[in-house]
């Protein structure tokens, strides 16, 4: 069977372990790795349950692993914020994705619990994906903290006690990590080098996005998946070009490390991005390698969320459509006005609100083909409240703007709130969508 897209030939594998097919994943078949025989170099592979991290610390670059993922169609996706890391839940999962944001509030939100409940789900048999962020976090560190997930031995090359001179970005440039500073050489698209080694195989150099990630050196018992091989025309330089490539070319870009029956995946760039299939391909099969060995968990299923009454469904909707596209027109000016936040430890740009509202705005249509909408009573009048409340402080936001007022408390706001909005309303849709048709 032909196949459009990397995309379609995942799916269509989903489908198939869905319908309760006997599925063999070959990374060396490349474009077409699934096949109904087994061989000497196959596993079989199951249907996972996903759980991706969208709390504290988490930046809007959770909403590619859900990209990523509903692409190709695991659709037992659910997303987790700290408590429900922190939660017996957790053992549930055969997988769970971290991307970024900022590490250290992430290893606050989680806390000692969280670690703790998260280095069982590991050691039990589940698969880890640390992206940027996610990949800092389970590193081996004394600073407060992070100091409670040193699942691993992997050490960061991009960490300095005197900062280079910085070219540009001085905002997203370094930060601080205890006595010393964890500093960015480059950002956007750079070249990876898979090494060959099991689940990417077979696979030639590819193109993902820097956007904060590590460079790394491994532990003798860490296996090196990818390193850092060049630089591309749309790679932006943030130091000097020589002190760049001494920085990363040649380090490790993605790293597989064991932790008892289970592995964790650290990814320096975004192998999630969207806009990169490649790479997007070498994240799911990392799941379908190492993401079914807690295939027998239990737990709450998409399945056991009530479907709404059709008139209330449809209200949801029409309310959802309505204010999804005038926070999208209010958002769209926004990008035309030279500001940015800091909230936290982290900058905030008008950008990536859109990228919260487009990831919303379309799957509407989606979902209104499938079908009664499934969710709690409760959470559906809280959807439309945040909706409406999200349209609210964007008008403010850009009134506020306009007459050269002081915004950073709305920005808080609704950088507080749209998180919160995007992960009830992908809930809902995961629920209703169920399974891969």
């Amino acid at each position: 069977m032909a196949f459009a897209t990397v995309y379609d030939a995942y799916a269509a594998a989903n489908t198939r372990l869905v319908r309760g097919e006997r599925v063999y994943f070959d990374p060396f078949l490349k474009s077409r790795p699934f096949t109904s025989c087994e061989s000497s170099r196959s596993k079989p592979v199951s249907y996972p349950k996903i759980g991706i991290y969208t709390g504290t610390g988490s930046s809007h670059s959770w909403l590619w692993f859900v990209e990523l993922f509903d692409r190709m169609g695991f659709h037992d996706l659910y997303l987790l914020d700290a408590a429900a890391i922190q939660s017996r839940d957790l053992q549930s999962f055969e997988v769970l994705a971290v991307s970024g944001g900022d590490t250290f509030a992430i290893a606050q939100a989680l806390g000692p619990a969280g670690a703790r409940c998260l280095k069982t789900f590991i050691e039990n048999g589940g698969l880890y994906i640390g992206s940027c962020a996610g990949a800092y976090l389970v590193m081996r560190s004394s600073k407060p903290h992070l100091n409670h997930f040193n699942y691993t031995s992997v050490r960061i090359a991009n960490l300095s006690k005197l900062l280079p001179a910085c070219r540009g970005l001085a905002h997203k440039f370094s930060q601080a990590y205890g006595c010393d500073y964890i500093f960015h050489p480059v950002r956007d698209a750079v070249t990876i080098e898979p090494t060959g080694k099991a689940p990417f195989w077979g696979t030639r150099p590819l193109d993902a996005p820097l956007f904060g990630g590590p460079a790394m050196i491994p532990s003798d018992t860490d296996c090196v998946l990818a390193r850092y091989k060049a630089f591309t025309n749309k790679t932006r330089y943030l130091v000097d070009e020589r002190i760049a490539r001494e920085t990363l070319l040649g380090k490790a870009a993605a790293i597989r490390a064991a932790l008892g029956k289970g592995h964790l995946y650290l990814l320096g760039p975004h192998f999630e991005h969207p806009h990169f299939q490649e790479a997007n391909r070498l994240v799911a099969d990392a799941v379908y390698w190492d993401g079914g060995r807690r295939h027998n968990a239990t737990g709450p299923t998409q399945n056991d969320v009530p479907a709404l009454a059709v008139t209330a469904g449809e209200k949801l909707l029409q309310t959802l459509k309505r204010e999804l596209s005038n926070s999208r027109i209010v958002a769209v000016g926004l990008e035309m006005m030279p500001v940015r936040w800091l909230i936290g430890n982290k900058y905030y740009d008008p950008e990536k609100i859109r990228v919260s509202l487009d990831a919303m705005a379309q799957r509407i249509k989606r979902l209104e083909k499938s079908g009664p909408l499934r969710s709690e009573p409760d959470l559906a009048v809280q959807l439309a409240a945040h909706a409406e409340k999200t349209t609210g402080l964007l008008r403010e936001l850009k009134h506020r703007l306009d007459d050269n007022d002081d915004t950073d408390p709305l920005a808080r706001d609704l950088f507080t709130l749209l998180p919160g909005f995007t992960t009830a309303f992908l809930g809902l849709y995961f629920q209703t969508i169920g399974e891969p048709t």
